[in-house]
Parts: C-alpha cells; sequence; structure tokens
C-alpha cells in the first residue's frame, strides 16, 4: 500500500502525532510536501534539470495526476520567470491541502474538525489505517538502521525529510547517532543506490534556501 502513495502524502503521514496533528512546524512540512511535488514531477518526465534550472520537458507528457504536482506544474507554467525558491513557497499549501485529500481519499486518515476559509489549522487528521503507516515506518527503519538499499521514492523521501529537518519522523529505539550518519549519507547522495543526481540537488538547495529565509 504505501507504494500508492506519494512522496507528499508519506511525509505528511510520517509527520502525523497521535492525535493527528504535526509533531512539525506545519511551514517546514508544506515545504517538504512542496519539493516532494516537484521532485514527482521529474520522476514522471514532466520537468528536466538543464544547465542547472529546472525547465518543463517539451515534449508533452500525460497531466500529473497527482493534484500537487499538478500544481507545481501549472506555477512552473505560468510563472517560468520565478526561481524554485519562489516555486515553492508559492504551492506549499495547495500541495499540503493535497496531500491530506489524499490520504483522507485512501481513508489511510479521518479528517476531524472544521475548516476554516478552506485552512487547516483547526483541524485534526488521526491516523485512520496504523498497518500502513507501520509498513512506511518499517522500510524507513530498514534502509536506515538495517542497510539496505533504497530505492529511488525511498532515497526521496529520506532526502527530502533531512534537508527539511524532519527528524521526528525517524525510528526510535535505535543508535542515534547511527541513523542520523546514515540519514545524512542518504540525503547527500554518498551512497549508489540512493544518488538521485542533479534534480534531487537542485530541488533540495531550493528547500534549503526557503527554509533559512524563513528561520526555522
Amino acid at each position: 500500500m504505501t507504494e500508492d502513495l506519494t512522496v507528499g502524502q508519506q511525509i505528511v503521514l510520517l509527520a502525523l502525532d497521535e492525535r493527528g496533528t504535526l509533531r512539525e512546524a506545519p511551514l517546514r512540512v508544506s515545504l517538504a510536501v512542496s519539493v516532494a511535488a516537484l521532485l514527482e514531477l521529474t520522476f514522471a518526465g514532466h520537468v528536466v534539470v538543464r544547465d542547472g534550472a529546472f525547465v518543463l520537458a517539451r515534449t508533452p507528457a500525460p497531466a500529473p495526476m497527482d493534484p500537487a504536482a499538478a500544481a507545481m506544474a501549472e506555477r512552473m507554467r505560468s510563472h517560468p520567470e520565478e526561481t524554485p525558491r519562489q516555486w515553492l513557497s508559492a504551492v506549499r499549501e495547495q500541495a499540503l491541502a493535497a496531500a491530506y485529500d489524499g490520504l483522507s481519499a485512501k481513508r489511510l486518515v479521518r479528517e476531524e474538525g472544521r475548516r476554516v476559509l478552506g485552512a487547516f489549522g483547526t483541524i485534526r487528521h488521526p491516523v485512520a489505517e496504523i498497518t500502513v503507516l507501520a509498513a512506511l515506518r518499517e522500510r524507513l527503519a530498514a534502509v536506515l538502521t538495517q542497510g539496505q538499499d533504497p530505492d529511488e521514492r525511498t532515497a526521496a523521501l529520506i532526502t527530502v525529510l533531512h534537508h527539511a529537518g524532519l527528524k521526528s519522523v525517524l525510528p526510535v529505539g535505535a543508535d542515534e547517532a547511527a541513523v542520523e550518519r546514515r540519514f545524512a549519507a542518504i540525503a547527500e547522495g554518498q551512497e549508489p543506490a540512493a544518488a538521485l543526481g542533479e534534480t534531487a540537488r537542485t530541488a533540495v538547495a531550493a528547500l534549503a534556501a526557503v527554509i533559512a529565509a524563513s528561520a526555522l
């Protein structure tokens, strides 16, 4: 089931606490989901990196199925003059809302409370299907504590978590220092199986710049 989740949905699912609220700063989580949407576009061939910059692919491709990725593609198309930092900031709320909606549609979380003008500030999203969350945590633990090589999407997830500073979602009970070293090594592309190349480096550089500018 975890393979049916976008990277952004996985980030949100991991970031929710027992009450269904984010255990990390919402701005930090939303930026992580926003950069995940950008990576989803690269996985699908909608976006390429050329001369260190993201550009929409010239060859037409099917429209992105993921609403967060579609929102990112539309922002890039309508505001080509903007930087990746600006795209991430502009799309982050839409991307976070899309992740919540996607998890709700899959019945992995349930929405409690009432939205005010579409905002999620007063809404909780308790996890409804704990087995999927457990499987996701086990997959991360296998990579971070047991040395298993990550696939492309798991490497992308770990890379975004690392550069967004979302360390509270990491497996607990293991050697913290060892997990942190493995976490950093994968995120920095120091292992062949986990290297995501120029796409990830460009994306997380933009993410880091936004977080630094936001003083998070």
